[in-house]
């Protein structure tokens, strides 16, 4: 079996961490996680690969999205847009999109969704200077989590005011600022905390600025942009009843102006466009009411959450064209695009310990309910520069339209996971089965009926069951082992249930599929988890098989009447993926001849996917990564530097399309970031990132291009820059 190499390799791991943990023993330096169990529990008994990075390690990235905090970790990529839209959503084991849950102190975030070259909604995460930590789950994890946790779940937490007071403070105030020289970006946030009597709060203000990314080339020049946005935080808790009660408010907006001139090199729709001007805006707003973890009635925990979200996209996009005789004058094309998300949920968890006779049992379980309504809007207005008459129809499609009609999502859940020690011994067992009910609700909507009279929307009504069952065994102390099998799912995108995409003018037609079936995996995982004093880490092999795959717009003929040729969302695709990832984290100090303050640490992962129906590669897997990295801390923590080391091979399985992809090679790039606390007040934090001055690109960002696309140079990534930080606590 292919997985059998993987397993060879983890076995070789497993006689290393063996000899490692005969190091005298001490208690496990790993914290503890929520993101497995929905309650605390120690990492070092997790029975899945999870990665947890505090707020001291984001810091030291000095970056200031998520890419860049996520950079030193290898099972995770994301990639970018450099002519406009940025950065892209995670991709974990080769999955990525919606197929990634991204939630942020419970909440998830709303949906990513584009429709052709000029509109992309993103994917919305947390202000980086609002962030306490981030837990990532590797692998699927409906059985907790639901729809949209297909390939994992990245759940960030952010900061509260009795972190920022300490035990006795009544009144505290932060203030960061930075410069980042990749994109001339400046930031700045205001943190306050003050408690008084039973109530602590928090309130925090922030602005960011950039210009254009940088591109380590000297064949293209990146496109001048601009790129503002504003955050406020309000967060108060009250701890005067039997349990926190805790109110959180957040806000935040951006607006990126750019020119984009790159597209402007391309043969193919832009070979005819002058000039190109893009405006781009987002807007955020949440309300979350939650009382966090306790005992309540005689149950151990309790934990419930109710929420409101609101997310507003408003894209503009104004193109300058020749004439392009005999039949079009010189015009002005004014395109708009609007996405809203309205979310409403709330979540109760239950947690309990129960001993019996024969072992103890620690039970979670809880129910979710999430609401949503989506709606999408595309406006467009055509001028001839010559006569100066306008008209609404674009490509043939009369405007404005809507893709699809305004919808109504429902997401209701109910899980159960145990934990069973039989005789409360070194051996667990770990079932877990959440059962999902989901329905897709079109609204009423003129608009999107008279764009398409013939394909009347639809409901969808669906119940999926997710069931887990995780082995875990305490081999020795600091040392466990697990084996996890985990079913997943997603629900069928509103998206391709209803389409109605119709261009008249390139005589295309994409139809709605009520009978979308949704996607499915099984996963195999065996791990090994170290804990001790000097070592830590994990190391693991998995196996995922997919079915039932959406993939949207498939070419599935001609309309023999019209001669217009028919696309359809459709379940066509099968897949697999296997791979290992390991990390491992070294206290150097304790080696006999090593000065204190010396650590390191190793991370890798690799990964091998196949399409199973077209029989080549999966191009979303990513090539061999792996980060090494060496840190010093001065006694007293007073001053430190990491130097590290982030290496990729080169991509070269690939699936051609119609003319061959472009196959990026392997690169290695050297980033050196320190701090020195000038005074336990100032704290100062630089870093130059790229050191060697690589030239290179991700295959991430270059996933799909033509190999002899003349705007690949657009796509590689920055040269040497330096990041600077200044935070000052009173």
């Amino acid at each position: 079996m292919r997985l059998a190499r993987c397993i060879t390799a983890l076995l070789g791991v497993a006689a290393a961490a063996a000899a490692l943990a005969d190091e005298p023993a001490g208690p496990p330096l790993l914290e503890e996680i929520t993101v497995l169990g929905k309650r605390a529990e120690p990492l070092a008994k997790a029975a899945a690969t999870v990665t947890v990075l505090d707020r001291e390690a984001l810091e030291a990235t000095l970056a200031g999205d998520l890419r860049g905090l996520l950079r030193y970790e290898p099972a995770i990529t994301i990639g970018a847009d450099p002519h406009r839209f940025g950065n892209a959503g995670p991709n974990l084991r080769g999955l990525g999109g919606n197929r990634v849950l991204l939630e942020t102190d419970g909440v998830p975030s709303p949906s990513f969704y584009a429709v052709g070259n000029v509109s992309n909604t993103g994917r919305r995460f947390a202000e980086a200077d609002l962030i306490e930590r981030i837990e990532i789950l590797h692998g699927a994890a409906s059985s907790l989590y639901g729809s949209d946790a297909l390939a994992g779940v990245i759940a960030t937490t952010t900061r509260d005011p009795r972190s920022l007071l300490g035990g006795t403070d009544a009144f505290s105030a932060r203030v960061r600022a930075g410069y980042s020289g990749v994109d001339e970006g400046r930031h700045a946030a205001l943190t306050l905390a003050a408690r008084q009597r039973d109530v602590a709060a928090m309130l925090a203000l922030g602005r960011r600025e950039a210009g254009a990314v940088d591109i380590a080339s000297s064949a293209a020049e990146p496109n001048p942009r601009e790129a503002s946005g504003d955050f406020a935080f309000l967060r108060a808790v009250h701890d005067g009843l039997e349990r926190p009660l805790r109110l959180t408010l957040s806000w935040d907006r951006g607006r990126v102006e750019t020119d984009v001139d790159s597209l402007l090199l391309s043969p193919g729709a832009f070979a005819n466009t002058l000039d190109m001007d893009a405006d781009d805006r987002y807007e955020t707003r949440r309300v979350i009411l939650d009382q966090p973890a306790a005992a309540w009635g005689g149950v151990e925990h309790v934990e419930w959450r109710v929420w409101w979200q609101d997310m507003s996209v408003r894209q503009r996009t104004l193109e300058e064209r020749r004439a392009a005789p005999p039949r079009t004058p010189p015009l002005s094309v004014a395109r708009a695009f609007e996405y809203t998300e309205e979310m409403t949920g709330g979540e109760l968890t239950l947690a309990h310990t129960l001993v019996a006779a024969s072992g103890s049992h620690r039970l979670v379980g809880g129910v979710e309910l999430n609401l949503s309504r989506i709606a999408e809007r595309r406006d467009g207005l055509q001028t001839n520069l010559v006569t100066g008459a306008t008209s609404s129809v674009l490509l043939g499609e009369s405007m404005p339209v809507r893709d699809f009609p305004r919808s109504e999502v429902a997401k209701l859940g109910l899980y159960l996971q145990d934990e069973f020690r039989p005789d409360d011994g070194a051996f667990s067992i770990i079932p877990a089965l959440r059962a999902d009910a989901y329905r897709l609700r079109p609204l009423d909507d003129p608009m999107y009926a008279e764009d398409n009279p013939a394909e009347a929307p639809v409901s969808v009504e669906q119940v999926s069951v997710s069931p887990k069952l995780g082995l875990s065994w305490q081999l020795r102390e600091g040392l466990a082992a697990w084996l996890q099998y985990a079913h997943g799912f997603r629900a069928p995108p509103f998206e391709d249930v209803n389409i109605g995409l119709d261009i008249p003018q390139f005589n295309i037609r994409a139809l709605p599929n009520p009978d979308l079936r949704p996607e499915e995996s099984d996963s195999l995982e065996l791990g090994l988890r170290l804990a001790g004093p000097t070592f830590s880490g994990s190391a693991s092999v998995f196996y995922s098989r997919y079915g039932d795959f959406i993939e949207s717009r498939v070419r599935i003929g001609t309309d023999p009447d019209t001669g217009t040729i028919l696309f359809q969302s459709r379940n066509v695709a099968r897949a697999e993926v296997w791979g290992a990832e390991a990390a491992l984290e070294a206290d150097l100090s304790r080696a006999p001849g090593l000065p204190p303050g010396w650590s390191a640490r190793i991370a890798a992962a690799y990964a091998h996917g196949d399409d199973l129906e077209r029989r080549q590669p999966l191009n979303s897997i990513e090539p061999l990564r792996g980060v090494v990295a060496l840190r010093y801390d001065a006694p007293g923590g007073r001053a430190g530097a990491d130097l590290a080391l982030t290496a990729a091979a080169g991509q070269d399985r690939v699936a051609d399309g119609p003319v061959p992809l472009a196959r990026p090679g392997g690169f290695a790039v050297l980033d050196l970031t320190g701090y020195w606390q000038a005074s336990p007040q100032v704290t100062l934090r630089a870093g130059i990132m790229n050191l060697a001055d690589r030239s290179y690109f991700e295959w991430s960002d270059l996933r799909g291009r033509a190999a002899e696309d003349p705007l690949l140079e657009q796509y590689r990534r920055p040269g040497r820059h330096g990041s600077v930080s200044i935070t000052v606590a009173f």
